[in-house]
């Protein structure tokens, strides 16, 4: 987790209705490409 700020983002976060559906696939693609960037930047 790189902040703890999902329930901002997600008001189903930790609820019964938290499922797979609910979740932002491509914004979390975008997340992950932007960490593995700044993360080769800094090797």
């Amino acid at each position: 987790m790189i902040t703890d700020t999902a329930f901002y983002r997600n008001p189903y976060y930790h609820t019964a209705s938290d499922t797979y559906d609910t979740l932002d696939y491509e914004r979390m693609a975008k997340v992950v490409h932007g960490v593995k960037a700044a993360v080769e930047r800094l090797i």
